[in-house]
């Protein structure tokens, strides 16, 4: 019997072999049996019967199958990925890839919805482009060298929080800290002129 490392190599190489053969042109169905071959090999290296009997294998193989079938997470979150595993344990893989396909439909949809609604909600502008804006506002032809020496003047010390040769940090309402770069401040004016 191997030992432990021994095993988890064995179990690394054939999840990495797996990947690294590519299935690009199998359908999902292919790729679940596939996947079902893999994680039935690796259980079997994991519990030390890679050299057993047919027998044997095959008793591990109807274990692993019945516990993939009675799998019960609860979640209604995680549906469709239980189904998935349950088709798998079944060995009914084009079932399992219908449900990764309607899987990939609802998370599109909900991505889809999200994105819609932020783009209801236009977000706030950003603190240091407000300020680089008030700076255009009084003189409209600043430049980046005089903008960046009045960011630094300390008459902003409630956004711009320090600042070096290269960066300016300042921070957010809600207690963000972001970074720019100071070569970033040329075009900042420029996009903030346009508008």
């Amino acid at each position: 019997m191997s030992t432990l490392p021994a095993r988890q190599d064995a179990i690394n190489k054939l999840f990495d072999d797996f990947q690294e053969n590519g299935h690009e042109d199998e359908s999902l169905d292919e790729m679940f049996e596939a996947f079902d071959e893999v994680v039935y090999m690796a259980l079997l290296e994991k519990l030390g019967h890679s050299n057993s009997s047919d027998e044997q294998k095959k008793l591990v193989r109807l274990k692993m199958s019945e516990f993939m079938l009675n799998m019960d997470f609860n979640l209604p979150a995680i549906a469709h990925v239980e189904n998935i595993l349950h088709s798998i344990g079944a060995g009914s893989f084009a079932k399992a890839a219908s449900y990764l396909e309607q899987l990939y439909a609802m998370r599109s949809q909900a991505f889809s919805e999200i994105q819609r609604k932020h783009a209801q909600n236009p977000r706030d502008k950003d603190p240091l482009s407000k300020l680089l804006a008030i700076l255009i506002s009084r003189k409209p032809d600043i430049s980046a060298a005089e903008a960046i020496a009045q960011l630094e003047s300390g008459n902003y010390a409630d956004v711009i929080i320090d600042f070096d040769e290269d960066m300016i940090e300042y921070s957010h309402p809600d207690g963000r800290i972001c970074c720019v770069n100071k070569s970033a401040i040329p075009a900042r004016l420029s996009r903030l002129r346009k508008k």
